[in-house]
């Protein structure tokens, strides 16, 4: 079967599942949004933001092992080595959230100790065995599979948050978002346990020697993914911190309904580019082709949504979530532009490490962090969020573009060097 039809294959599988899973996600945010109030959606949005970037180190970016490994039984240790990760990491992080508990600066934090203390780290181990999952399903072109757990588990976390909602004291939205993740956790599980030798792979030789062989993805894949998801949860956190958490559930749902579904369906598109990738990675032309053709359906997809926020968006919101949540609407007006070129971009950030540009990629995580932090600190010396939301929205807006930018050139310069080894 040709790259290219291969590739959409599994793309179109994919994202088939994801958009029913979104389509679920989605309707169920109009419910949750009557039954949450702003505060507890801000004290989510943090929550998922930071756990979810405890999950990518606790992984060591040794998930991609289980897909592009040598051999099943490099894969299957891989499965095994990041979930040893994983529970120690949680282990350290738990023991942080009972000593932070201790400290008075805990309670001027948007995140409690006990969030930090058992919340984050079953998110952790959760979040481990899903990637296992993920990867272990794209290897054996279980696509479908894959995605028809991704709909289970947007269902599991809408019935929970739905069910606990009357509970105002339990965190109904987070102990929801923790079930989904069990949904995918509990599945790549069964796979790596239905593989047998758990003790041989649990050896301390056969772990060393696994992450010996794959240095390169904890060394530079990891800290990336982890400063980049960091980064971009600093405005929430900072909104909250310098605003009010109320402020911050605006923010969040705003960014729920837009990047959620435009997140989900890049990585997608990006999992099925990544897994089809590897015949034509000594072909940049073929590369380069496919990177356009990518942005270009991207953007075909995307510009109807985006367009109706940006020019409805407080409306939309006003309409669909209540009037508290106008301000909402304004704020994802604002973001609108943004996103769309996120969404657009999305799918070939995975070309950066395959192409071994992990240190451009980790300079651009950095200069991200620093602007992002920069603007929303700004809220301290009281300049209005829709200020800073715009001058935010300016500068990453240039960055992404310059991003792009970079990897073309790269692209171009291995066609050259091909042609200069032929003549």
């Amino acid at each position: 079967m040709a790259l290219g039809r291969t590739f959409l294959i599994s793309a179109s599988t994919l994202m088939s599942g994801t958009v029913v899973a979104q389509a679920i996600t989605f309707g169920l945010s109009f419910v949750l949004a009557r039954l949450y109030d702003p505060a507890e959606f801000g004290h989510y949005s943090i929550f998922v933001g930071f756990a979810g970037a405890f999950g990518v180190a606790s992984t060591g970016a040794l998930d991609r092992v289980v897909l592009l490994g040598r051999s099943d039984i490099e894969a299957r240790r891989a499965a095994t080595t990041l979930l040893v990760l994983c529970i120690g990491l949680a282990v350290v992080v738990s023991i942080a959230g009972i000593l932070l508990a201790l400290l008075p600066v805990s309670r001027a934090l948007p995140l409690s100790p006990f969030d930090f203390a058992v919340m984050v780290p079953l998110f952790m181990l959760f979040y481990a065995g899903a990637q296992v999952l993920t990867y272990s399903s794209l290897r054996q072109g279980r696509v479908r599979h894959l995605a028809t757990l991704k709909i289970s588990q947007s269902v599991v976390m809408g019935a929970v948050q739905v069910s606990t909602a009357a509970l105002r004291s339990i965190p109904g939205l987070i102990i929801g978002n923790i079930a989904g993740w069990f949904v995918l956790f509990a599945a790549g599980m069964r796979w790596r346990l239905s593989l047998g030798h758990l003790g041989r792979d649990l050896r301390r030789r056969s772990l060393v020697a696994l992450v010996r062989r794959n240095w390169r993805y904890p060394r530079y894949v990891m800290p990336n993914e982890v400063l980049d998801g960091l980064s971009n949860q600093v405005p929430l956190f900072f909104v909250g911190m310098f605003v009010s958490l109320t402020a911050a559930g605006h923010y969040g749902l705003a960014l729920m309904i837009l990047s959620g579904p435009a997140a989900l369906l890049g990585q997608a598109v990006g999992q099925a580019f990544l897994q089809h990738m590897g015949g034509a990675e000594d072909n940049p032309v073929k590369l380069r082709q496919a990177t356009r053709r990518i942005w270009l359906g991207m953007a075909l997809v995307g510009v109807v949504p985006f367009g109706a926020i940006l020019l409805l968006g407080p409306a939309i919101f006003r309409v669909g979530f209540g009037t508290e949540w106008t301000d909402a609407g304004v704020i994802a007006q604002l973001l609108a532009a943004l996103l769309f070129v996120r969404f657009v971009s999305s799918p070939t950030s995975t070309l950066y490490w395959k192409l071994n540009m992990q240190r451009e990629q980790w300079y651009f995580s950095v200069a991200a962090a620093c602007y992002r932090a920069g603007c929303y600190a700004l809220l301290w010396t009281g300049l209005s969020l829709v200020t800073v939301i715009i001058l935010h929205v300016v500068i990453e807006i240039l960055a992404i573009a310059f991003y792009n930018f970079v990897l073309l050139r790269r692209l171009h310069a291995q066609e050259r060097e091909q042609r200069r080894a032929v003549a």
